[in-house]
């Protein structure tokens, strides 16, 4: 099994790399630990970069790993899917599905563009990120 789970405390992002060949149980199981993860922190953002897997995954497959993390965290969560270009088809597709479920999900072929990305926040975001620094939001 080759994964690597890399939170970043400053940026409350988890990083989640797949690399070699790895079976869809094995992929699974990671997104698990990674979301555990992301709970236990109460962070809503995840990098998933799966450009160094050596097979490429099925869309179905693909589909079910971007499924399953829009499953376990919270709606407001952003996810930024990292592919190989030759998986663009595939991408396309979750991302218009997860979208339609209301899931913040983008596809990228660049881990930083990914990052940046997973990084902004809407207006939400900052007001409730203003409330849980001051106890109440008022100053």
């Amino acid at each position: 099994m080759s994964y690597f789970i890399n939170p970043i405390k400053e940026e409350e992002c988890v990083f989640l790399t797949y690399e070699g060949d790895l079976s869809l149980i094995e992929i699974i199981a990671a997104r698990y630990e990674a979301n555990a993860l992301l709970a236990r922190k109460r962070w809503k953002r995840i990098v998933l970069d799966i450009t160094e897997l050596q097979s490429l995954l099925a869309a179905q497959e693909l589909f079910e790993v971007a499924r399953g993390l829009s499953e376990d965290l919270p709606r407001n969560a952003r996810i930024a899917l990292v592919v190989r270009p030759e998986q663009e088809g595939h991408a396309k597709l979750i991302e218009s599905a997860a979208r339609k479920e209301g899931v913040l999900l983008a596809f990228f072929f660049d881990v930083e563009e990914a990052t940046t990305w997973v990084k902004e926040t809407t207006l939400h975001e900052q007001s409730q990120h203003r409330v849980e620094r001051t106890g109440n939001g008022i100053r």
